[in-house]
């Protein structure tokens, strides 16, 4: 048996007397020895740190950890805890300064890792000043606090049989005590690099953001914490005082699960986790797994599951027992660790080619549609920002909308009718967002293949939200990233509804067209619907040709993409007169004539 927790610097002889502690038995009708709790109090004096000690209700001392002169870690919890009730397992520790009050570290930790009981003796000069215990309640659901005590005061140690009493089979406490939340953690990190947006820090928006996706993914964000450093830190992304205070805050207030709002490696992943105890999520993970929970189509679910290979492969080896999340039943070995890599990779590859097919059928569809001389357009914007609801108000497509991010993954397209039997196609893409995830874009390139190869570019924009200018730039800067520079495109300032009267829109210093809309209550579609159909309605010339016989091909040619107006025939040529679409001219501009 040895002792654990904060040990360094601590003298040999203090670790032997400590030591000596695994060796004491506890009478069935005690909570604790006089003799253990004065070891506790002498040493604790000596050195400033509490010092815990487990003891489970045979009397046998499990566990002796050393603290710093606040805090004492929790032992592994995970060893403590059975399937229902109690653990069976009491905490005797110290307090410094001679105040035995507990604190909501203690109670947390108590509720944690269902304790019988937690016990704080207070400690100054060596002495004893008082003994305050916590124990779960009748209904197990909440905490009740006794004493101080003297440390063998009867009524003190009778409190085992209460707790005996409560703890009878049948008492789920794991159920009793959750609240059906996941309990989350946000965690940022901000550099002096890291932009200033609307005289606001980029963390700080990157961070709402965060517990945007924390929510839609099913958890309650309990707090947030944004570190400021001049460099990310190798090992754990933020400093190691900074995760001291996550790893207090996580016991202090039962947090689940720690969201970095960072791409971590697997090597942080692994730190962080044993630091806290706690499971650990990074940005790109969280968006993944909101993503495979929307995904409803053949080819939405192929790209999700994609991305998740591609990110959870260099992951492997960090995730170790933990991989068990992602549902694999990947083990820890080397020798399987290379057999789940070759076996992802292989499934990798699998889903390239099934994409490969998509994109064929894609290409397939957009050949018909070529022919057929109907444009498309394509709705993007960032994430919630109403494409689906636009959509819906403008073809009746029934497309599901939500007010969460990412509400719809599957691209969905239908016929838009506009004046004049002017036919387009209107496409909804999925949503983009700061930080988007390269695995994502990369598995997606199929379907976001619509906005590169779309006639029109509108972006959706939620006017509402005070960074909306700054989401257009996002939308840009994934654009260009795709390819799709150049493209024409008109801004849609959508949920007018909101802004009162005397609100202007953002400006955005560019050439494009922009308009006000609501998709809700139907404010400017008819306006946008004609602006769509100008920035689209084909712009034609009126043309003279001079065409020899021999060249048959040309009048059916003007006949497929103009009007053609009148024909004479002169010698061995044609003299048509046509109004043709601009861009086709250039085939035939051999035979123009003044």
């Amino acid at each position: 048996m040895q002792v654990n927790g904060q040990i360094d610097g601590l003298k040999k002889s203090y670790l032997d007397a400590l030591e000596l502690i695994y060796d004491i038995k506890v009478p069935k009708e005690q909570l604790f020895t006089m003799e253990m709790v004065s070891v506790l109090a002498e040493i604790t004096s000596l050195t400033n740190r509490e010092i815990a000690v487990y003891i489970d209700r045979r009397g046998s001392v499990l566990d002796v950890r050393v603290g710093d002169s606040k805090t004492v870690a929790l032992v592994q919890a995970d060893a403590r805890r059975k399937e229902a009730g109690l653990s069976g397992v009491l905490c005797v520790h110290t307090h410094p300064g001679g105040n035995s009050t507990l604190s909501d570290l203690d109670i947390s930790t108590l509720k944690q890792l269902r304790l019988d009981m937690m016990i704080a003796v207070g400690v100054k000069n060596s002495q004893i000043t008082g003994v305050s215990v916590a124990i779960p309640d009748e209904s197990l659901k909440s905490t009740e606090l006794y004493g101080p005590f003297h440390p063998m005061q009867h009524e003190l140690h009778e409190l085992r049989e209460l707790i005996l009493e409560r703890d009878k089979p049948g008492k789920e406490l794991a159920v009793l005590w959750d609240d059906g939340f996941e309990k989350a953690l946000l965690v940022g990190l901000e550099t002096p690099q890291t932009p200033i947006i609307e005289g606001i820090s980029e963390a700080e928006i990157s961070m709402r953001e965060l517990k945007e996706l924390a929510r839609t993914a099913g958890a309650y964000v309990v707090d947030a914490i944004v570190q400021k450093r001049a460099v990310k830190d190798a090992a754990c992304l933020v400093g190691r005082g900074k995760l001291e205070e996550i790893s207090q805050i996580v016991q202090t207030k039962e947090i689940d699960i720690l969201i970095f709002d960072e791409e971590l490696s697997s090597s942080q992943i692994r730190n962080i986790e044993e630091a806290t105890r706690t499971k650990v999520v990074d940005r790109t993970g969280l968006i993944l797994d909101i993503f495979a929970g929307r995904a409803k189509s053949k080819e939405g679910r192929v790209q999700v599951e994609l991305a998740q290979l591609n990110y959870m492969l260099p992951r492997l080896s960090g995730y170790g027992t933990a991989m068990s999340r992602l549902g694999g039943g990947i083990g820890t070995g080397e020798t399987k660790l290379e057999t789940d890599r070759r076996h992802i990779r292989r499934r990798i590859d699998y889903l390239k080619d099934q994409l490969d097919e998509i994109k064929g059928q894609r290409q397939t569809v957009r050949r018909e549609r070529e022919k057929n001389k109907m444009p498309l357009v394509s709705l993007v914007g960032y994430t919630n920002s109403g494409k689906s609801t636009l959509l819906n108000a403008l073809c009746s497509a029934d497309v599901f909308a939500e007010d969460k991010l990412f509400a719809t993954l599957d691209t969905t397209t239908r016929k838009l009718e506009l004046e004049d039997n002017f036919t387009v196609l209107l496409s909804d893409t999925v949503g983009f967002i700061r930080k988007l995830p390269h695995h994502l874009v990369e598995a997606f390139k199929a379907t976001l293949e619509e906005a590169v190869l779309s006639d029109l570019i509108v972006i959706v924009a939620d006017v509402s939200d005070p960074f909306s200018s700054d989401h257009i730039h996002v939308v840009d800067n994934i654009l260009n990233d795709l390819g799709a520079t150049g493209k024409p495109s008109l801004i849609v300032w959508n949920k007018w509804d909101k802004m009162d009267g005397d609100f202007r829109t953002p400006y955005m210093n560019d050439k494009r067209e922009e308009i006000q809309i609501s998709a809700l209550t139907g404010e400017g579609l008819e306006e946008l619907k004609a602006m769509i159909k100008k920035i689209l309605e084909p712009k034609t010339e009126q043309v003279t040709l001079k065409v020899p016989f021999t060249q048959g091909w040309v009048l059916p040619y003007l006949y497929e993409n103009g009007v053609v107006k009148e024909v004479d025939y002169i010698d061995d040529s044609s003299l048509i007169k046509a109004e043709m679409v601009t861009k086709s001219i250039s085939r035939v501009k051999s035979f123009i004539v003044e």
